[in-house]
């Protein structure tokens, strides 16, 4: 299992064993605490936030 504090507030840690299971697993605190990221955002925005998401899952993952 990753566990990875939210990458944009650090206050909810989560755990899953696959990259994208973890974004299920974040899926509600993003949409309760980060709605402004969850929504109306740009492509590039959205991708810079996958790249940020993939970085930091990838290290949790490597320092397990």
């Amino acid at each position: 299992m990753v566990k990875l504090m939210c990458i944009d507030c650090g206050q909810v840690e989560f755990e899953a064993p696959t990259f994208n299971e973890m974004l299920t697993v974040m899926m509600p605190h993003y949409f309760d605490a980060h709605q402004d990221i969850m929504s109306g955002q740009s492509q590039e925005i959205q991708e810079q936030w996958m790249e940020r998401l993939t970085k930091a899952f990838n290290q949790a993952k490597e320092s397990r």
